[in-house]
């Protein structure tokens, strides 16, 4: 007869594994996800100001962009 121990053993490691590549994984993307945030409304200030700067005409040279942005 097999021991339940042998088989709960190898069984809970392997959830915990599961559980902590999950909870990894949503901490990452969760990271991911406010930088893409952030760079999304730097880029849209640029192009607001791109606009705006084209739309009244100024001239060259066109508006500095936000401070990172290309980082």
């Amino acid at each position: 007869m097999i021991d339940p121990l042998a088989v709960i053993v190898p069984l809970l490691t392997f959830l915990g594994l599961v559980v902590v590549s999950l909870v990894g994984g949503g901490i990452t993307l969760g990271v991911q996800l406010t930088k893409w945030y952030a760079q999304n409304q730097l880029l849209w200030l640029y192009n607001r100001q791109l606009i705006d700067h084209i739309y009244r005409g100024n001239p060259p040279p066109p508006p500095t962009p936000p401070a990172g942005l290309y980082d």
